[in-house]
């Protein structure tokens, strides 16, 4: 049976760099929500601006569902949007993605501390600096907003600021260590 591993967290917290190490490791298929969000849909503050964040969590949700019945037959690695699991509106969808990808596969978080000021410093450092014009109240105001619920969201939790290969490397150890790789 074909597993699905799926990345959560910050943006900034290097799900997308972890996870496409992760892929050549275990072999899989990475999907970057936001990348196939941009290639299908449309670019994403285009279309947060022209439609809303409302309108723009309900197709960042179809999207995944789309994406999971098309890579049903493979082993593969989803990096998740930043709010796909925790977001300050719709619960309804917030809910459903959640009981989503409980029902796919192993959900893991990836953050670079426990310790609230030292996660926001990190990620505020790194979001500022990845030349998206993002505004320094605004980055801190969501991610003060998610930060407890992140800490909820996965069936594995990695807290670290080390090199992305670390991490990468740590989380498929802490995956072999249970059944989820094996169940295929």
């Amino acid at each position: 049976m074909p597993y699905c591993i799926f990345l959560t967290g910050p943006g900034g917290a290097g799900k997308s760099t972890a996870g496409r190490i992760i892929s050549d490791i275990l072999g899989c298929a990475v999907i970057d929500l936001d990348d196939e969000f941009c290639e299908r849909i449309q670019n994403i503050r285009e279309f947060i601006h022209c439609k809303g964040y409302e309108s723009y969590l309900e197709q960042n949700s179809a999207l995944l569902r789309e994406l999971l019945a098309e890579n049903c037959q493979h082993d593969s690695l989803f990096i998740l949007s930043s709010g796909f699991l925790s977001t300050d509106i719709r619960r309804d969808i917030v809910e459903s993605n959640k009981k989503l990808v409980r029902e796919k596969g192993v959900s893991v978080l990836l953050m670079p501390s426990r310790n609230y000021e030292e996660a926001l410093a990190c990620i505020i450092h790194r979001q500022l600096n990845r030349g998206f014009s993002l505004v320094r109240e605004k980055e801190e105001k969501k991610f003060f907003q998610r930060f407890h619920e992140y800490l909820d969201t996965g069936d594995l939790n990695i807290f670290s600021m080390a090199e992305p290969e670390y991490i990468a490397k740590k989380i498929v150890s802490e995956l072999s260590k249970t059944d989820f790789l094996q169940r295929g």
